[in-house]
């Protein structure tokens, strides 16, 4: 594992920096702007835009930053670990190192937003912003080889390469469509059971698709 996160490191030295302080910017801005924010921070939303969970004005500016880093680095060293590397392709490589970030990003903007009074709809920007995230990792499927740790995680998947390919494959374009259906709804300002069902078509298609595969293959 040591030995793979030192090649990551090696090839990526630059953009491993850059995904860490992009993180750490929360700390930065919210020192920045500390006299400005309330004490707790509204941290968790509801549907209806309406906060449900607080945390203190010292955890969200400090705790939560090194938290997401620590995951950020734990997500880098589990994907990491022996014979997982030559699995991915670089777009793979830098999808899993601007993910945590680019989530890190999104908690800053809303939370501090919302305790500014920013008037903007926290749920069709997290819609938005969970298509697009949908959409980009539809449109790398293919090119994702068997692995533990990214992709179409099933029984049936994890034990065929075949299994895997296809249902990969077939994947990618409803992901991407789903994706782009996520972001209308989230511009739009639909965020309510249709969003919900176009995840679960996400879900529900490849799983039933994978498993039909293995049904066949296991009945020839």
């Amino acid at each position: 594992m040591k030995k793979n996160l030192s090649e990551l490191w090696c090839e990526h030295k630059m953009l491993l920096v850059i995904t860490s302080c992009i993180i750490l910017l929360q700390t930065l801005v919210g020192a920045v702007l500390w006299d400005k924010l309330p004490d707790p921070i509204a941290t968790h939303f509801n549907f209806r835009n309406e906060p449900n969970g607080w945390t203190s004005k010292a955890f969200t500016v400090f705790g939560m930053p090194l938290v997401l880093l620590a995951l950020h680095w734990i997500c880098l060293l589990v994907s990491c670990s022996p014979n997982q590397m030559k699995t991915y392709s670089n777009k793979i490589k830098y999808l899993l190192l601007f993910i945590i970030p680019a989530i890190s990003l999104l908690v800053m903007v809303l939370c501090y937003g919302y305790a500014l009074g920013a008037p903007f709809d926290i749920g069709r920007i997290v819609l938005v912003f969970l298509g697009l995230i949908f959409a980009v990792t539809g449109n790398y499927m293919p090119k994702i080889r068997r692995n533990y740790h990214t992709g179409i995680k099933l029984p049936w998947t994890l034990t065929d390469d075949e299994n895997w390919n296809k249902t990969h494959r077939m994947a990618a374009p409803v992901w991407v469509i789903c994706g782009l259906a996520l972001i209308v709804l989230g511009l739009i300002g639909c965020t309510s059971w249709l969003a919900f069902a176009v995840i679960l078509v996400m879900v529900f298609l490849p799983t039933v698709y994978s498993f039909a595969l293995h049904l066949k293959k296991k009945n020839q």
